[in-house]
């Protein structure tokens, strides 16, 4: 048995002891846990597996709802339901947990495991309804945002945009908070510098792939760009600005084509350069999707698009080329 409900249960060993010297002391005042009680939470301690102390925990309740012994009995059963490893037994057990301790301050016991349950079991709908209402008393929970904007991003990307917009708006308001370095109270300080860099990258991400489902590319494009630049691992971020920046030049070659004679020479200007942040873009993604098997015909394909724009760009050579990829790779790869 886990070790925090032991703890919690400690005590209870220890009332029975003191429930047996009061019962030898009849003058002094009556106990205020019964043997009773003693017994019915010994009865939760001996139950072979949560859903059996969980029961158990059912039986006292329903004899002794005042008990002094509730919220210890509380508490140990929703720790043991933290440590349950799979999602979709955690789910049942916590919702089993809230139909017996139906106190406020029983439900927070069990709240976070519960919104985590969910979102590792992907019920999107309960975790968005019971995380908006957990965001409403805890509304610099960076964490519990983080977690939904993540939520509402795979939901997204598997074809439901039912809650993008829920998403970019948690998304946006984590990213506040960490940025303005606001450590939740009771927050591990030392893990808290850790925690706050590897949040961002995953906040930038989401934030921007919600905001391109969305059809918002303006937004889009600056988030994604800053999940770059704190060295976000995702291929997928890479090759949708690679997107950006081949319709960026197709829509300057396009301009040039049509601008008049006296405009002819900025234009193309315009254009180059747009094919110049092109090339860079696709040295930068073919770097990032080398050797992923999932993105291997996309890298193939920006390789070829590559070598052939930087050789138009460099008079027919690839000199210089394998040194602009070597530039995007990092230490470890």
């Amino acid at each position: 048995m886990n070790l925090r409900i032991l703890s919690a249960f400690a005590l209870v060993c220890a009332l029975a002891c003191a429930v047996g010297a009061q019962e030898s002391k009849p003058k002094q005042a009556e106990a205020k846990v019964s043997g009773g009680e003693v017994t019915a939470a010994q009865k939760i301690q001996k139950a072979k597996g949560v859903e059996a102390r969980l029961q158990a925990g059912a039986e006292f309740i329903k004899k002794y709802p005042q008990s002094s012994l509730r919220p210890q009995i509380a508490e140990g059963l929703a720790h043991e339901i933290a440590d349950e490893p799979d999602a979709q037994q955690k789910v049942s057990l916590a919702q089993t947990y809230l139909e017996i301790f139906t106190l406020p301050e029983e439900a927070q016991n069990v709240n976070s495991t519960l919104l985590n349950a969910y979102i590792g079991a992907g019920k999107t709908e309960e975790a968005m309804k019971l995380g908006g209402d957990w965001l409403v008393k805890h509304p610099d929970d960076a964490r519990t945002m983080m977690n939904l904007t993540i939520l509402a991003s795979t939901a997204a990307i598997k074809g439901d945009a039912s809650y993008v917009a829920r998403g970019r708006e948690y998304g946006a308001k984590a990213i506040t908070l960490l940025e303005a370095d606001k450590m939740p109270e009771g927050y591990d300080a030392a893990k808290w510098p850790e925690f706050r860099k590897s949040s961002l990258v995953s906040l930038y991400r989401e934030t921007g792939v919600l905001a391109h489902i969305a059809g918002d590319r303006a937004a889009a494009r600056p988030l994604l760009e800053k999940a770059v630049t704190l060295h976000s691992p995702d291929p997928g971020v890479y090759l949708v600005l690679a997107g950006y920046a081949a319709d960026d030049y197709d829509m300057r070659q396009k301009e040039y084509t049509v601008a008049p004679a006296a405009q002819k020479v900025a234009a193309l200007k315009t254009a180059e350069a747009a094919l110049d942040s092109l090339i860079e873009v696709y040295a930068r993604a073919v770097v990032m999707t080398d050797g992923n098997a999932q993105y291997q015909q996309a890298n193939a394909a920006i390789r070829e698009d590559l070598e052939k724009n930087y050789k138009y760009r460099h008079n027919n050579s690839t000199e210089g080329l394998q040194q602009l990829i070597d530039k995007y790779k990092r230490p470890t790869q």
